[in-house]
């Protein structure tokens, strides 16, 4: 599924890892949906309200996936994260009150914990809470001009869903399928990144080469805007693991211009392996497998993204290139 050309009467919904790197794609998510709605007055309550909602999901919930949905309302907007916890929908209750003072209210004062739902309920018309079959919902509806009033409790009566079964996501996004993926090389191959990754931190930190700190630094700069799509592909292939597949379909969803990243990014991993056969870093070099398990990806979201092409399964590829 592409990215949608006229997302102005339809609800949009991201699948992200509940792990912190997501929160930014949740802000990012948000902000490109209503900027393509022209709501762009509500980006700065709706992000936040987000940051907190997916933070709460990612650090609290005991979750391993969170969806993040936006529906127009009218005038108004609805901002949701569904996540997959233990943790009860009950427990979610805002502090009581805040302190306003002599100059009004002011989030730099305020202490970090426990601040965050008291600031949904404070920028929100309304939010709420319910459980779902695997977790719970909570969310917040937004409009540009709601009074000002004081910390509410949660409403716990059920709202419509109103999300799509699959992703529906914002003009300048994508969601690419990486189909027939092998779970067990494709974990090694992300274990394999992160020792390389561990490996360069130091070096970048250090004294060594100039070139390894050149590979150091782009690799590393090159990991941070799609942390949260690899972050998803992983939980993925973890819950695969942990079920006995051999195989999956990953999904991931992410911007368009993570396509040249991802390019640069299959660029720098050769160059840190050249330094691996070179001996100048203690980490082995990536077998053929996985060199071929990286091509492959970085083939599909390239094809995918710019061209709009339908997924080539890890099955089909190998035969393709035999």
């Amino acid at each position: 599924m592409g990215a949608m050309t006229d997302a102005r009467s339809d609800s949009l919904r991201v699948r992200l890892a509940a792990d912190p790197v997501s929160v930014s794609a949740a802000r990012r998510f948000v902000t490109d949906g209503l900027v393509a709605w022209q709501r762009a007055a509500l980006i700065d309550s709706a992000t936040l309200c987000v940051s907190e909602l997916a933070g709460n999901a990612a650090l609290h919930a005991g979750s391993t996936f969170m969806e993040i949905a936006l529906q127009p309302l009218g005038k108004a907007v609805r901002v949701s994260v569904e996540d997959d916890g233990a943790v009860p929908a009950e427990v979610v209750s805002p502090r009581a009150t805040f302190d306003w003072g002599d100059d009004g209210f002011s989030l730099e004062d305020e202490p970090t914990t426990g601040r965050g739902l008291a600031i949904v309920s404070v920028l929100a018309r309304d939010w709420g809470v319910e459980p779902t079959s695997e977790g719970k919902r909570v969310w917040a509806e937004l409009s540009e001009h709601d009074p000002e009033h004081d910390v509410v409790p949660p409403t716990t009566a059920a709202v419509e869903d109103p999300a799509p079964p699959e992703a529906a996501l914002p003009p300048g996004w994508a969601l690419v399928r990486l189909v027939g993926c092998p779970v067990e090389l494709s974990l090694r191959q992300d274990d394999h990144l992160d020792e390389l990754v561990r490996e360069l931190q130091l070096i970048s930190a250090g004294s060594g080469d100039s070139r390894s700190q050149a590979v150091a630094a782009q690799i590393q700069d090159l990991l941070i805007s799609p942390a949260h799509a690899r972050f998803t592909g992983r939980r993925q292939a973890e819950k695969a693991l942990a079920e006995g597949r051999d195989t999956l379909d990953v999904e991931m969803a992410m911007p368009h211009e993570f396509s040249p990243m991802v390019q640069r990014l299959q660029q720098a991993v050769h160059a840190a392996d050249e330094l691996c056969e070179q001996m100048q870093l203690l980490t082995l070099a990536s077998t053929p497998e996985l060199r071929e398990l990286r091509a492959w990806m970085t083939h599909e979201l390239m094809a995918q993204i710019e061209r709009g092409e339908p997924p080539v399964s890890w099955a089909d590829w190998l035969r393709s290139n035999a």
